[in-house]
């Protein structure tokens, strides 16, 4: 994947499908996929992903 434009002003942190400038919002979203707390994707109601290892 190739992004361009402009440099952002901080650091990006990746995990998995989570993409966040804090590490600790990256692991606020793991507890919420964890417990269920996001929405369903339409179309998709029949398969949940488990986040992978740590």
């Amino acid at each position: 994947m190739l992004f361009g434009g402009a440099a952002l002003g901080s650091a990006r942190h990746i995990w998995w499908n989570f993409v966040s400038s804090s590490k600790e919002r990256i692991d606020k979203a793991k507890e919420e996929w964890r417990t269920g707390r996001f929405d369903i994707v339409p179309g998709d109601e029949e398969e949940f992903i488990p986040l992978p290892a740590s």
